[in-house]
């Protein structure tokens, strides 16, 4: 174990950032080297596998939600990816893998929708995770960090979440339903279309969070085999 690293004992975390070592932590974070250009590519892979299960089968099991919303789970690869990776390597293939859906026949305002969304939770989650592991993982010892890690997802993915969901309700209500021809009538329906996607957005993440979490020991392994 190299004492320099302290998170993932090999490499440095893109939290251990400071003046002295953010070439290092950079060159740790954004090299792509064979291993990790093939851990990538199968992951991407294994991303659209799950989209195509997402669209095909959850679509019979599970259809759309008051006409409008349906329940994606694919997302958990994409934050399988970010942990992989970083950031930036995430948000291409998540909005490539979105909008790969036109080709299943997946309509682009609702894509669209899919890309704020996503995006909203991954940028929140990459900053709260950030913090977590600043202010907890970086300042004290643990016997389990697995454990540990996988609490600090969890804290992260409720807060992003929340702002993920609000974001896109206010979405919905901006622009996003007067781009499928819908009009508030003071009906009730309107307000109803926004809470209702506001628990779906909610159940998505629960749901992929979950699966991510799941696999949390994995990825440990897999992340070890595509260092440098």
């Amino acid at each position: 174990m190299n004492k320099k690293y302290k998170i993932w004992n090999y490499k440095y975390d893109f939290a251990e950032i400071n003046f002295k070592n953010w070439k290092e932590v950079f060159s740790d974070t954004f090299r792509l080297n064979i291993r990790k250009v093939a851990l990538l590519s199968m992951l991407f892979a294994f991303e659209i596998l799950m989209t195509i299960i997402s669209k095909i089968i959850m679509g019979i099991a599970i259809p759309m939600i008051v006409g409008v919303y349906t329940i994606e789970i694919s997302f958990f690869v994409i934050l399988i990816i970010y942990l992989c990776s970083n950031y930036l390597y995430a948000s291409i293939l998540s909005i490539s893998a979105i909008w790969f859906r036109l080709l299943l026949g997946s309509e682009p305002i609702g894509l669209l929708s899919m890309m704020i969304s996503d995006m909203v939770f991954l940028t929140i989650f990459a900053i709260v995770l950030f913090f977590l592991k600043k202010l907890i993982l970086l300042r004290f010892e643990f016997k389990n960090q697995i454990r540990v890690f996988a609490y600090l997802i969890c804290v992260a993915g409720f807060i992003s979440m929340l702002v993920s969901g609000f974001i896109s309700m206010l979405c919905n209500d901006s622009f996003i339903f007067n781009m499928y021809y819908l009009s508030d009538n003071d009906s009730g329906y309107w307000n109803m279309l926004l809470w209702v996607g506001f628990g779906v957005t909610l159940a998505k993440y629960v749901i992929n969070i979950i699966l991510f979490i799941s696999t949390i020991k994995i990825l440990f392994i897999l992340i070890k085999q595509s260092r440098a």
